[in-house]
């Protein structure tokens, strides 16, 4: 298997979410708008419980507590705070939050994609497969 097996599976996840944030400012104001933002709330804490749950206990194992990972969970916890803010808005209130939130994901996948994945399958190539069979099996955590 390639050297970036982690790094090309998550970032896999980051298109899928990208396109659900998509759908999810588009259907703002509309009768669907509630359905499209669970749809991406749902698939997004998937995604955020994957990382915490099995890339980072080893990623940490491994750097210690500090470095990177202190800055993910921070922008995790501010992405789950804006989607619970966001479950009850509608039109404009809606517009605003994905204004907020297509800015604070477009970086956090960004500094991910750039500085935490490549890190990852460099330190954790001796163990990816196994994180990567993890991944692929964690149960989705509805909140």
């Amino acid at each position: 298997m390639s050297n970036q097996i982690l790094s090309s599976f998550l970032a896999r996840q980051h298109r899928e979410l990208d396109s659900l944030m998509e759908d999810a400012e588009n259907a703002c104001g509309t009768p669907r708008a509630q359905e499209a933002l669970l749809a991406f709330s749902e698939a997004m804490e998937h995604h955020l419980g994957i990382e915490e749950r099995v890339l980072f206990p080893e990623f940490g194992r491994r750097t210690g507590p500090g470095g990177p990972l202190v800055v993910m969970r921070e922008e995790h916890d501010a992405i789950r705070s804006l989607l619970a803010e966001g479950r009850s808005g509608s039109g404009v209130e809606c517009r605003a939050l994905f204004d907020t939130l297509t800015i604070l994901v477009s970086q956090h996948h960004l500094k991910e994609e750039n500085v935490l994945y490549p890190m990852s399958d460099s330190l954790l190539a001796d163990c990816a497969d196994r994180l990567l069979v993890a991944m692929k099996e964690a149960p989705i955590v509805h909140e």
